[in-house]
């Protein structure tokens, strides 16, 4: 019998598609229960696409919320064995000075507060805390300003949160879960045959963005995994415990890594900010700021880059001189308190039984970090085990997610089929293990070597891997599969290409590619319509009208690209539609 009718419901029906769902998703599947997940656009494209990219403790929560440092440095550390080919060392150093008598006196308080981290850092396999000379720190990070007199370091670790979230998805849905992106929720199944805030949720409705049409979709237990939105979500059904300040957080993207260490800065109202090498690129963030507006088109603002880049100016004083090449911009689901600034809030998080309000069947969560995302969703999986009855123990530390089992596979065996080191190592980087399986597409088709996006670097081998096997409805899905586009040119040398082989992956017309390039520019020029402005939106002008216009694709239409977001969003729709009516066909 079908799964998720009323005679034969899902256990478990999870709205939202971020890292805390996929996670839930996963740990449930494993306990056996049967899992439907539905996200309206595609996986990690909220508060996990904006991160900082870490699965760290987070040293400035350690003084008002130590609690929150454990579990993520305890966490971080099972990520790791789980995951340990998307993980990378980031070290941080805390520069101090000019040499005063308050800041000699930080230096020696500094070391305190590090040499109490240090406490949690075997949890996560960090290495401890360095105290450095004024002479040391400019030798390993030069681009510190002259007046220091001295530096602490501390160790963290980076990810890939979207192929993260990704690879929870994967491992979910090969166990068993109906997992979808582009599935958006739009109404609720209650007890009395009615979608009115009364009686027990007994499912959702759901209407698919890329076939079009809707339909209803039974479970046990309904839960609200929607980060930013959860509020929102939650008051659809008549819940109100679930309360969330949402905190509005923008990175600052600079082309290439431009330092060696990430660097600790304080902005002007105190607040700890940083610059980090990340991949291929330097981040630099984040704000913090209470958000009321919109949560689906949250724009970059003028004053917020302004407040990151003078805060690091003081530790960094050349970040002036490197081209910022985009943007990341999202809100966290941070849990409500009141007369508190945003700073100051929690980073816990919070599981809410909807029953204890008159709302039966019905759960959400709420608050918490990327670097706690596996036990949170563990505590998730373990209320909703209870109320169903189910005794199971949670075994998501214990088994690999796809690509992190251990493997002998090396970057010798992509120079073989004539791929450089450095491509073959991304590549190792993002798919692990599971890299075997597009080194066999090179083998068979030597031609898909070819570097499509030469600052990432992204293979046509890779792109037709993940178009085939990761869930791509959009090209602009494979920014977060494969990073295509999130180079120093931002995507402008890449985008034909790819489209193209978009089109030949999803049987379009090649007469389809240009609508599929110029959707895929419109959300990337969302990314930074920001921070674009005198030379380098004219450099912007000019990338669109080489790639495009000298291919034949806007005509006289140069500035097509600049829509506003609703035209963008519309042009990604009829992407999605357009791919999705041709292979139903």
């Amino acid at each position: 019998m079908a799964l998720g009718t009323p005679q034969n419901p899902y256990d478990l029906v999870i709205i939202g598609g971020g890292i805390n769902g996929a996670g839930i998703a996963r740990d449930a599947v494993m306990r056996g229960l049967s899992v439907a997940l539905f996200e309206k656009n595609d996986f990690s494209t909220g508060a996990t696409w904006a991160s900082s990219g870490m699965i760290h403790g987070g040293v400035r929560y350690l003084e008002q919320d130590p609690t929150v440092t454990k579990k993520s440095c305890y966490d971080s550390g099972l990520i790791q064995k789980i995951a340990p080919h998307l993980l990378f060392r980031v070290p941080f150093l805390f520069p101090v000075g000019p040499n005063n008598f308050s800041n000699r006196v930080m230096l020696e308080l500094a070391e305190v507060y590090f040499d109490t981290y240090d406490r949690y850092a075997p949890l996560k396999g960090g290495a401890p805390h360095s105290r450095l000379t004024k002479q040391e720190a400019l030798a390993v990070e030069p681009g510190l300003p002259e007046h220091i007199i001295g530096a602490v370091t501390t160790d963290e670790w980076g990810i890939d949160s979207p192929r993260l979230t990704f690879i929870n998805v994967q491992d979910a849905k090969e166990r068993g879960a109906d997992v979808h992106n582009y599935h958006e929720v739009v109404g609720f199944l209650r007890d009395d045959g009615s979608s009115d805030k009364r009686g027990a949720v007994r499912g959702v409705r759901v209407r698919d963005r890329v076939n079009g049409g809707e339909r209803e979709v039974y479970g046990r237990i309904t839960f609200n995994a929607t980060g930013a939105w959860a509020e929102k979500t939650a008051n659809k059904v008549g819940a109100e415990m679930c309360r969330v300040r949402p905190g509005k957080g923008i990175h600052l993207l600079l082309a290439g890594r431009v330092t060696n260490y990430a660097i600790i800065a304080d902005a002007i109202d105190g607040r700890q900010i940083f610059i980090a090498p990340h991949q291929n690129v330097t981040y630099i963030g984040t704000t913090d700021d209470d958000y009321w507006g919109d949560l689906d088109d949250i724009p970059v603002l003028e004053d917020e880059v302004k407040y990151l880049l003078d805060g690091i100016r003081p530790v960094f004083p050349s970040v002036d001189k490197y081209r910022i090449i985009d943007t990341t911009v999202g809100c966290r689901p941070t849990l409500y308190d009141d007369n508190k600034y945003e700073s100051q809030l929690s980073r816990d998080h919070a599981v809410y039984d909807h029953e204890v309000e008159g709302v039966p069947n019905f759960m959400s969560i709420a608050g918490g970090k990327l670097a706690a995302y596996r036990l949170m969703s563990e505590h998730a999986v373990d209320e909703i085990c209870q109320k169903l009855g189910i005794e199971a123990e949670c075994r998501t530390h214990l088994e690999a997610l796809p690509g992190g089992e251990a493997h002998d596979l090396t970057t010798d065996a992509f120079e073989e089929v004539g791929l450089g080191k450095y491509a073959a190592g991304r590549i190792l980087y993002r798919h692990g293990s599971r890299s075997d399986q597009i080194l066999a597409m090179m083998r068979k088709n030597p031609e898909w070597t070819t570097i499509v996006d030469p600052s990432e670097p992204v293979t046509e081998a890779e792109l037709r891997y993940v178009m085939r096997d990761e869930m791509v409805a959009t090209l602009d899905d494979c920014k977060r599969r494969s990073r295509l586009g999130q180079g120093l040119d931002g995507g402008w040398s890449a985008t034909l290409h790819a489209a193209e082989i978009f089109c030949d992956e999803k049987g379009l017309s090649q007469r389809d590619r240009f609508d599929v390039a110029l959707s895929f520019q419109r959300a990337r020029w969302k990314d930074r319509e920001g921070i674009e402005r005198d030379e380098q939106l004219a450099a912007e002008m000019v990338g669109q009208t080489w790639f495009f216009e000298a291919g034949g694709a806007l005509g006289a239409d140069a500035t097509a690209l600049f829509n506003e977001p609703a035209a963008q969003t519309s042009a990604v729709a009829t992407q999605v539609e357009k791919a999705s009516s041709r292979e139903s066909a």
